[in-house]
């Protein structure tokens, strides 16, 4: 059934075309008025605008042959103060509402959709309702949650403690017990406190564009959080979302008609308002301005007083000017895209800094867009000599402008980009559009990038045009804002202590009637979270809707110079997708370690008679992406086998196909290992940013960790991308440069055996040969040494058979990441589907409730992946508690204590991410890199629709009983290692020369 109405829905596509030329300016369609209809040849679409008549909605339509159709809802928000109403409200908003009055229907609906994407977003003046899906009923569905959420909410108390802000007992049954805050919101911005990145830039913003919303805090400050009440967010509600200050965006194959249907039976039932959430431009400064601000310290750098961020900031033109925006985006990103960059030789080559700082770049998402320039690792003698750096750049361009081939090759970067198709372009698309719309820009404006791109071309051919905007908006702009952060190593300490303050504050008012209070309303929260609710009002997709069979893409293979090239061919757009795996299965222990690194080196030093600033322009000239990384896979037949390789990749235009694999010739056979004055550039960037990015993604390595104790894949996976690889950086850096280029010019040695090579091409069935030929130019210049070798297939003893309990400690980190991981099977096991629904079905069904809705965790979840089993949470509040959840998780499993209507619901939600779409430059690269085939596919999916109750009891019981070797990792704060010692935790700690 589903396949018949995927050929109808396409055969209609011809019809949805003649349909476009039909909208007119001013027609009436389901009580909206067309107010514009613009075809956009750049992307092959249409744009429909419309306006709502009765409430002045605005509408934005956009046709285009997708299946995979979009749908969003926005609102100005626009908070004066940094309570985090605006964030606050776009959780607590999707905890129920009127037509679907169930706890939390949002994360109900992701169990009982085929949607390719849900989510919701809070920006800086603006909250955001995406989804997609592919499934028309499911659309529909979708849309009738989305709006009613938006709309119609409940905003219950008890979901505003959960989602916001609450005091309670730590022990929600003790009364004697210490009182602490807790609410989803506020641990999660806990987690922001602690990162360098978004304590810059929200320090830039708030700095820049002080006057409006943007000198709040949209996402809440953990410390002014507690001060938001219950009835000023159903306030902000009332006077922020409504139709009058609403943008509907739809998207896809779908027709437009049915969508204003749908939609405007909701939006009918308002009256218009005047919402009064018109952000004023910025007032332009007569003077420049400068602040300083506190950040954590980094564990990872030595020497943290001379590890400044610096930045400069300018405002720029609103975003109704869409063609300033679109030039000085062109500009900017050519004076720091790419090693040869104007900025990257100044700030960055010239040893001024590490890297650049964060939120580099041009942003286009307030009402007046701003750039910002500058870098991090900077030492306190050299702010000075950044500052006047920043302007000599400036001054440069204006006398002699830009370099003609680098303006050129970010013209390229555009073309590619528009021509690189992914699956969420939809969305991609809605998003972008939304903030200039909420200005009153128009969307097709937005859309039309060629004809800005046009004028911006005609204009600089006279020769000042880029001279005259870097003048007007940089050198002679008085609005700019200079922003120091200084690390401070009592940064956590000082939160800490202001939170605790806040605290004694709010409790010293507190009467015993007020304490017993806290525990009714404690017991009332943890009565609603336990309560078994009807969901039947829910809409939700059938299993009998579900298509028996995966979606196939055929690929074929050949053979070039005898290696083995697997190709597909369809409709890449015009771009050809070059992958190549060499087999890492005979490195030695040392090369292993150092194989990431060697990875990330090679695509980018020079070759053959390039420097690596030539390679690198090349690359942006010629290319859309380009780049080598290491690979690891997981064998599916086998569970303590896998496979490791280095992953060579690139896209170009086909006009580009012999200067692609011209730079892979020149890379394979003479890269500039030389170049140590780059590689030391590269380990500096790397190890500034550790901090960040581990605590950004705590969970993952929490469970590449977790996963170390328990397989040989694991504890490869810690060493090529976990905290072992993390301290593998730190000793590069800090020791001699020279031993890291003999081993990676020793590792690169080893890769010089085609017979180790196999290769995927992804391009139109006209540009094969080519492909092929100068596949087979480029293999020629690599030895064959035909070792015999059977690829990548590493067989390795199991590293532990006792369970492992591991701390890690990381300096200022306020919340915890916790993991456990169990072996399990490989993927091609008959018992691989049954865990892998076992997982959706504890994350969706056990765990949400008990970490994020009881115990205020921001995210938690359970899957299967890597031959293991494992659980995890994202910053959380707690951690020995939330192990003891896993353990609950599995009693709940075994005994079987889910319904059968959770069991259904499970299963829609996995088919849903394997039919996910695959955009055709990556069609086929499961069975290249490793993967299932399609026969095991096959047999996947329909071991995920035959499972039983019973079936997933047994494998409960039997991979994850108290007797199976699992590893419990946590990652949290130096307060809680004594706790963790005390227990018999190893410790570890994150930092410099550990």
């Amino acid at each position: 059934m589903y396949r018949c109405l995927r050929k109808l829905k396409n055969v209609g596509l011809r019809q949805i075309a003649q349909r476009r030329c039909l909208y007119t300016a001013g027609e009436k369609l389901h009580g909206y008025t067309v107010t514009s209809v613009d075809e956009v040849a750049d992307f092959n679409l249409t744009s429909v605008e419309l306006i709502h008549d009765k409430t002045g909605a605005r509408h934005c339509h956009v046709i285009k042959d997708d299946s995979n159709n979009c749908f969003s809802v926005g609102f100005a928000t626009t908070p004066r103060d940094d309570t985090g109403v605006a964030h606050i409200l776009e959780h607590t908003a999707l905890c129920g509402s009127h037509k679907y009055p169930v706890r939390d229907p949002f994360f109900k609906m992701l169990t009982r959709s085929f949607s390719t994407f849900m989510n919701a977003f809070t920006g800086p003046d603006f909250t955001m309702y995406p989804f997609s899906t592919q499934n028309e009923q499911d659309f529909y569905n979708l849309l009738s949650v989305y709006c009613d959420a938006a709309l119609f909410p409940n905003l219950n108390k008890l979901d505003f403690l959960q989602e916001g802000w609450r005091l309670e007992h730590s022990d929600a049954q003790d009364i004697t017990s210490d009182i602490v805050f807790k609410g989803v919101v506020f641990n999660e911005m806990k987690g922001y406190t602690n990162n360098t990145g978004y304590i810059f830039g929200q320090s830039v913003l708030n700095g820049l564009l002080p006057s409006h919303t943007y000198g709040s805090c949209s996402g809440g400050d953990p410390l002014a959080i507690p001060s938001l009440s219950h009835d000023q967010l159903v306030n902000f509600h009332s006077s922020h979302y409504h139709p009058s200050n609403a943008t509907f965006y739809t998207y896809g194959d779908l027709p437009l008609e049915k969508h204003l249907e749908k939609i405007g039976e909701v939006v009918s039932k308002f009256e218009p308002i005047s919402p009064n959430t018109l952000v004023p431009s910025e007032q332009s400064w007569s003077d420049p301005r400068e602040i300083t601000v506190r950040g954590p310290h980094d564990p990872s750098v030595s020497d943290n007083e001379n590890n400044l961020t610096v930045a400069v900031s300018y405002k720029l033109p609103t975003l109704n000017d869409r063609y300033n925006n679109t030039a000085l985006s062109v500009v900017t990103d050519v004076l720091t895209s790419g090693t040869q960059s104007k900025f990257y030789e100044a700030l960055i080559i010239s040893g001024l800094g590490s890297d650049f700082a964060p939120g580099t770049g041009l942003h286009s998402y307030t009402k007046d867009s701003y750039f910002t320039i500058g870098v991090k690792g900077v030492a306190k003698d050299q702010v000075e000599k950044v500052l006047q750096a920043i302007e000599e750049v400036w001054n440069e361009v204006v006398e002699e402008g830009c370099d003609e081939v680098q303006v050129a090759a970010i013209l390229h970067q555009i073309e590619i980009s528009k021509k690189h198709q992914t699956t969420s372009f939809g969305l991609n698309l809605g998003v972008g559009v939304l903030a200039a719309w909420l200005h009153g820009a128009k969307p097709a404006d937005y859309i039309q990038l060629n004809t800005h791109l046009d004028r911006f071309k005609e204009l600089e051919s006279c020769g000042n045009h880029i001279k005259d905007l870097v003048k007007e908006h940089f050198v002679d702009n008085q609005h700019k804002l200079t922003v120091t952060l200084v690390p401070d190593e009592e940064y956590g300490k000082k939160l800490g202590e202001r939170e605790e303050e806040m605290l004694r504050e709010k409790t010293s008012q507190l009467s015993q009637t007020d304490k017993e209070e806290l525990q009714k309303q404690a017991s009332e929260l943890k009565s609603a979270q336990d309560t078994v609710q009807d969901m039947s009002c829910l809409p939700c997709i059938q299993l009998g809707d579900v298509p028996l069979t995966s979606l196939h893409y055929p690929v074929h293979s050949t053979s070039i110079e005898g290696v083995p090239v697997q190709i597909y061919t369809g409709p890449t757009n015009g771009i050809s997708y070059f992958r190549c795996l060499i087999s890492d299965c005979d490195l030695a222990d040392e090369q292993e370690s150092v194989l990431p690194l060697y990875s990330s080196i090679l695509s980018e030093v020079g070759a053959g008679g390039r420097t690596y600033q030539d390679c690198d322009l090349q690359k942006m000239l010629r290319t859309g992406k380009f780049s080598c990384s290491t690979h690891t896979a997981a064998d599916k037949d086998q569970i303590d086998k896998y496979k490791l390789g280095t992953l060579l990749s690139s896209f170009c235009l086909n006009d580009n196909l012999p200067y692609m694999y011209s730079l892979w010739q020149e890379l394979l056979s003479k890269p500039h290992f030389n170049e140590t004055d780059r590689i030391k550039a590269l380990l500096d960037a790397d190890v500034a940013g550790q901090k960040d990015h581990i605590t950004g993604s705590g969970h993952q390595f929490a469970l590449t960790r977790s996963r170390s104790h328990i397989s040989p894949l694991g504890e490869l996976s810690e060493q090529m991308g976990g905290f072992k690889q993390a301290q593998t950086v730190q000793q590069f850096h800090s020791g001699d440069i020279q031993k890291l280029v003999s081993e990676v010019a020793g590792t690169h040695v080893s890769h010089q055996d085609r017979s180790l090579f196999s290769m995927a091409l992804n391009t139109t069935p006209d540009k094969v040969d080519e492909n092929l030929e100068a596949l087979s130019q480029l293999l020629r210049g690599v030895p064959d040494i035909k070792s015999g070798k059977d690829y990548g297939i590493i067989s390795r003893d199991i590293v532990s058979v006792d369970s492992v309990n591991e701390f890690i400690e990381i300096s200022n980190l306020g919340v915890n990441f916790c993991a456990r991981s169990y072996r399990a099977v490989p993927a091609a096991h008959p018992d691989s589907p049954t865990l892998t629904l076992l997982g959706s079905l504890l994350s969706s069904k056990f765990l949400h409730r008990e970490i994020r809705e009881k115990g205020g965790a921001y995210g938690s979840g359970a899957m299967m992946q890597q031959q293991a089993f494992s659980f995890f949470s994202y910053r959380d509040p707690n951690n020995l508690s939330t192990l003891s959840v896993f353990d609950q998780a599995i009693t709940w499993a075994t005994q079987g204590s889910f319904s059968d209507e959770q069991l259904q619901e499970a299963k829609i939600s996995v088919i849903g991410k394997l039919d996910a779409p695959i955009a055709p430059g990556s069609r086929g690269l499961s069975e290249f890199s490793g993967g299932l085939n399609f026969d095991q596919r096959q047999a996947f999916r329909t071991g995920i629709l035959n499972a039983s109750r019973s079936d997933l009891q047994q494998v409960a019981g039997l991979y994850l009983s108290g007797d199976s070797p699992h590893g419990n990792v946590v990652v949290g704060a130096e307060t809680e290692t004594a706790k963790f010692r005390d227990l018999g935790y190893r410790i570890d700690t994150f930092g410099q020369n550990n």
